[in-house]
């Protein structure tokens, strides 16, 4: 029987039975590592979504705001302004605030203003949603000045590190639902089996639905990188998963009783 390599499970998962008893006699382990790769390239364009959106913020809609922020002096806890007085930033292209500086006293609450940031002489405070906000103390902060420059140095430092974290984490969360899903497969697949005289351990069914969930993560992928909407996307893909579960195990039922074992070799 030829030995397949993982990528090659890419596309020939969607349709090539002979796959599906290659994974189930001749790979190893339960798939985790194969469903990790896999998660990794999904998300990849997700990855580079946010990091257009970050990119189109810091360099076009910030300076837009950055251009009418006052500077910012934080000594012993309060924080002042060079001029005493409001400083209403708008949201850009209309009259709504968006940002209110206010270090007189007019503004000390949320409540006062539609804002979504409120920066008072002693805190700052973000609005959350309708209904709740959160505030923030300069007195945990040090001594410094806020202007222009020092928030663009930090967002262009931050955003080294931000966007490889987003990345990791979001291959994270992938891989765990994604594995999750092959492990709670690998029962149906079981039961599916033994209907058809066929025994296989649990490692190899969670294996078989690792990959028999390819199809749907790519289509998922696609779907997202093209912007389409798909009415009903997640029932619809767990019959698309089930189906393909099930084709995989047609596939190794079909092998002759003799060779539907576990013989094992390539990736966990």
């Amino acid at each position: 029987m030829h030995k397949f390599p993982w990528w090659q499970a890419l596309w020939l998962s969607f349709f090539s039975r002979t796959l599906y008893q290659s994974v189930a006699r001749q790979w190893q382990g339960i798939g985790s590592l194969y469903l990790l790769i896999v998660s990794a390239l999904v998300v990849m364009p997700v990855t580079m979504q946010i990091r257009e959106g970050y990119l189109a913020f810091t360099e076009d809609e910030l300076p837009l705001y950055l251009d009418e922020l006052p500077e910012l002096t934080i000594q012993n806890g309060l924080a002042s302004t060079p001029e005493e007085r409001p400083y209403i930033i708008n949201e850009s292209g209309t009259t709504e605030p968006f940002i209110v500086v206010d270090t007189t006293g007019q503004y000390t609450d949320l409540d006062q203003t539609s804002a979504a940031i409120l920066i008072t002489a002693d805190q700052i405070s973000i609005r959350k949603d309708d209904v709740s906000s959160q505030s923030y103390s300069f007195t945990d902060l040090g001594d410094m000045t806020i202007d222009r420059s020092s928030i663009e140095t930090f967002l262009t430092t931050t955003g080294k590190f931000v966007l490889p974290l987003v990345y990791v984490i979001l291959i994270a969360v992938a891989w765990f639902w994604r594995f999750s899903q092959a492990m709670v497969y690998a029962l149906l697949a079981g039961w599916l089996a033994r209907r058809q005289g066929v025994t296989l351990r649990y490692n190899s069914f969670v294996r078989l639905c690792a990959v028999a969930l390819t199809p749907a993560m790519i289509m998922d992928m696609l779907i997202g990188v093209l912007g389409l909407t798909l009415p009903f996307a997640g029932l619809l893909f767990i019959a698309l998963e089930v189906m393909y579960v099930r084709f995989a195990i047609q596939s190794v039922c079909q092998l002759p009783p003799d060779q539907r074992n576990d013989e094992g070799s390539i990736i966990a």
